[in-house]
């Protein structure tokens, strides 16, 4: 993942906390599950960032098992 897409995953992983937050006060169901994905989507948007892969695949899994 590029530098600028990490970077608009980062902006909307804000954005959904913000949100979340907001809504919490309306429906606390609603606005807790947003600013739940907001945190996830700000941790995978930093991950992106520092060049690490977002989730592990099977290959690497199977690599490890052979060994």
């Amino acid at each position: 993942m590029t530098k600028n897409k990490s970077k608009l995953l980062l902006t909307m992983g804000v954005l959904l906390v913000l949100l979340g937050a907001y809504a919490f006060f309306l429906d606390p169901i609603i606005g807790g599950v947003g600013f739940l994905c907001g945190l996830w989507t700000i941790f995978l948007a930093i991950k992106a960032f520092r060049g690490e892969s977002l989730f592990k695949s099977s290959s690497d899994n199977e690599e490890g098992k052979k060994r």
